[in-house]
């Protein structure tokens, strides 16, 4: 550290707090920061552009409400009490690490030059993420400091924080991703991320360690405090019904804009636009009293309801019933009251049912059946989340118009903006289902009150980059283990509260999160688990990369299996390049998981490969990145073996582009450019293709992305069906040949070269095969015809 930031450490603390807010050492485990009007509240989401007086009003608002968090520990044993689940750190972790990061990320940054302790600021730099509900950690307890060091390390760091913002010049301009100062608001946002964190693990422990600050905003509680157990009614303890509402088509973007004047973190730039099929989600999140029906009914502990991966953690834990209801009566009688952060109080029935991702599922397997859903219910994609915001929150336009269409987009930019939402601590726990009024197309709590379980996982945008001054904040969980979680919760503030924030746990963690009721045309991918990655994913994983025995391995018998057919996506890549006449680029349109354009790269400098389908993409996004990739084939039931795709070591994946989006809209995908490609592929996809003439329509003309000399192969199985394509538009024939010659007149300007039929399987398990046999025709663009 300079001298300046030094002296400091045994300077006054700002006169800006009251001395009974500042007085941290000799300050008791119980005792609370003074706030006006005795409330707690969060400021609304700093501008980084607002300079350093709003700076400095975020920062002492961030710390304050730390200190009032912490302040429900009532002795100092609190602070070393391991969570139950032994999976997470003791809470004194959690009263550290906040600022040790503040130096950690300021060294980082360059905004100061030594550290203020550095036994503090490796010891709280990382937490704890386990790889599974077992994953526990034991004998950490006797490396800790004690609460009083810790709280006088807390002074030194604030007293170098307050001093910087004070002095140092980089705050006389705005924050930006590319300047220093944008370490200190990352420090601002994760503290108040482990506000969060904390308040979970502070709910989670026993009571007799925690009371609920003086300050704290007031529970929206429905029930008189006295009163015991009711069973729920329909109607009068929770809403009498939870309608599915239709939300329409759309197009809808992801991504913040690099120049918006908040901070982000890393994983919510980027740009991407996605068409959303029409879905229905329920009006309101899933209530205590809805989910209450399938814990008393005995449901919950049929396993026919779990995943695989769900009902392995609910044995493991012996769960049977949500980690927050606590059981009030003999067992079997299924009463409960409510575990808030700080108390124990009669059950809300109107409140969401919070929930990990593994029972949020098992709910909706048990809701199909139970209403007899022609349409299985799932949990929300992210692109359905913002397809059902306000038209203020998707169309982003215009949000440099001026501050108030800042505001509309984002609440939580301002006092007002929030005050409509259980966010930003709005209220001290979450709320009715129906407390908060509905947004334009009907739905509560779209965001606030609990998070909401997604079925994707955690991943990139298309332009994702690394922040440097924080190289492993999302990284690491963009391995198809952790679920995103999208809306935020009563607690989540600044940051966490905003329309752009995108987070994630692995399945089996509790947060505030519950989870709303969706049916839709895209399935649910239900990712994150080990041993139920998306059926369909691990299917065409095998169909690309097994080897021949994995694809016909059995285990009935040597003599029974599919019969013995050419590996399809090989046969198609050297079908390519042996009629290719140049080879410098290809496109693979409907590239599913992309073994064939891995082995184009073997033939041609450059290979794109596209698909519509988002998990496709990222899994050969992976597997190129990775070299390889653990997959399941299905055996039977709830059994399976796990295998590895494996991108061979003499391909040059620097070759290889992998792109989501429209074979119909190439333009769109940033393709559109005339004559780029010597060879076009479209393996078993026209006739999965809206309107396949509009596809093909891309590769003729003058504005044809096709070469001159350039060849487009076609294969597909001709499986005309109504549910992808209008009858109108099936290009079907009543022969392969006839068939040829419909193709032959769409394609003008080209000349058949070869065709041949070529059979493939597709193995759904071990007893059940798809056989198919794809037509496959190349054809050749004549000189003369010019892009």
């Amino acid at each position: 550290m300079t001298q300046a930031f030094a002296q400091t450490k045994s300077a006054k603390r700002t006169p800006q707090l009251a001395d009974s807010e500042m007085n941290e050492q000799s300050a008791a485990p119980q005792q609370e920061p003074a706030w006006a009007d005795g409330r707690a509240f969060s400021l609304p989401l700093v501008n980084v552009s607002g300079g350093r007086q709003a700076l400095r009003a975020y920062f002492e608002n961030t710390w304050r409400l730390t200190e009032t968090l912490f302040s429900a520990l009532v002795s100092d044993e609190a602070y070393f009490e391991r969570p139950y689940h032994k999976t997470r750190h003791p809470l004194i972790f959690y009263y550290v690490h906040p600022v040790s990061f503040y130096i950690n990320k300021l060294l980082v940054a360059g905004l100061i030059d030594e550290p203020v302790n550095k036994h503090f600021e490796a010891l709280f730099e990382t937490g704890v993420d386990e790889m599974s509900w077992d994953d526990l950690h034991d004998g950490e307890q006797d490396v800790w400091p004690t609460v009083a060091e810790a709280r006088e390390y807390r002074q030194q760091v604030y007293a170098v924080v307050s001093h910087l913002i004070e002095t140092h010049p980089a705050f006389d301009k705005p924050c930006t991703q590319d300047s220093p100062g944008w370490a200190l608001v990352m420090c601002f946002e994760h503290e108040r991320i482990h506000l969060e964190t904390s308040s979970v693990l502070m709910r989670e422990l026993p009571l007799k360690f925690l009371r609920q600050p003086d300050q704290w905003p007031p529970l929206p509680t429905s029930a008189d405090q006295s009163q015991r157990f009711v069973r729920p009614v329909a109607g009068l303890h929770y809403p009498m019904d939870n309608p599915m509402l239709e939300v329409e088509a759309k197009t809808v973007a992801l991504g913040k804009p690099a120049d918006w004047p908040t901070f982000g973190w890393d994983n919510e730039y980027g740009a991407e636009q996605h068409k959303v099929d029409a879905f229905r989600a329920s009006k309101r999140l899933i209530s205590n009293g809805e989910f209450y029906e399938f814990v008393a009914s005995g449901a919950y502990l049929e396993q026919r309801y779990w995943s695989e991966a769900g009902w392995q953690w609910r044995r493991f834990r012996n769960t049977r019933w949500p980690t927050f209801w606590v059981q009030d009566g003999p067992v079997g009688s299924h009463q409960y009251r409510l575990r808030t952060i700080f108390n124990e109080i009669p059950m809300q029935w109107d409140w969401p049912a919070i929930v990990n991702f593994y029972e949020a599922k098992a709910y909706c397997n048990w809701r199909t059946e139970q209403d007899g859903a022609t349409s299985p219910y799932r949990l929300l994609h992210e692109k359905e989340h913002v397809a059902m915001r306000d038209a203020s929150q998707r169309g982003l336009s215009n949000w440099k118009a001026g501050e108030e269409n800042r505001l509309q987009v984002d609440p939580v930019m301002s006092a007002k903006g929030v005050a409509r939402l259980n966010l930003n601590l709005t209220q001290g726990s979450e709320a009715s289902v129906e407390s908060f009024a509905a947004n334009a197309s009907g739905f509560h709590d779209v965001f606030g009150n609990v998070w909401q379980w997604c079925e994707d996982t955690f991943h990139p945008l298309q332009g994702f980059k690394i922040h440097p001054y924080y190289v492993d904040f999302s990284t690491p969980c963009f391995d198809d283990e952790h679920q995103m979680i999208l809306g935020g919760s009563f607690i989540s503030t600044g940051d966490e509260a905003s329309v752009w924030a995108r987070f994630h746990f692995r399945p089996h963690f509790f947060q505030h999160a519950g989870f709303r009721m969706v049916q839709g045309e895209q399935a649910g991918l239900g990712g994150g688990q080990r041993y139920e990655t998306d059926a369909l994913v691990n299917q065409y994983l095998l169909f690309h990369w097994g080897s021949e025995a994995e694809q016909r391995d059995t285990g009935i018998s040597q003599n029974i299996g599919h019969p013995s057919v050419p590996p399809f996506m090989t046969t198609m890549a050297k079908l390519v390049a042996e009629y290719a006449s140049s080879h410098g680029s290809v496109l693979d349109l409907g590239c599913a998981v992309g073994r064939a354009s891995v082995e184009l790269s073997r033939h041609f400098q450059r290979v794109v490969g596209l698909d519509y389908s988002e998990a496709f993409i990222r899994t050969a996004k992976d597997l190129l990145e990775q070299g390889s990739l653990r997959y399941q084939r299905h055996e039977s039931g709830r059994h399976w073996t796990e295998l590895l795709a494996t991108v061979p070591d003499d391909v040059d994946r620097s070759r290889i582009q992998f792109v989501q989006g429209d074979a119909s809209d190439l333009d769109a995908a940033g393709l559109g450019q005339p004559g780029q490609f010597d060879a076009v592929l479209l393996s078993n996809l026209l006739c999965r293709l809206p309107d396949p003439a509009a596809c093909l329509e891309q590769f003729v003309g003058d504005h044809s992305l096709v070469a001159e000399n350039g060849i487009l192969v076609l294969a597909s199985p001709n499986s005309w069906l109504e549910q992808y394509t209008h009858p109108e538009d099936f290009l079907d024939a009543p022969d392969s040949e006839s068939a040829l010659e419909k193709l032959g007149g769409l394609l003008s300007e080209y000349e058949l070269l070869h065709q041949q039929d070529l059979p493939f399987m597709i193995r759904e398990h071990r007893r059940k095969y798809e056989y198919v046999v794809s037509q496959v025709s190349i054809w050749r663009r004549r000189p003369g015809h010019r892009s």
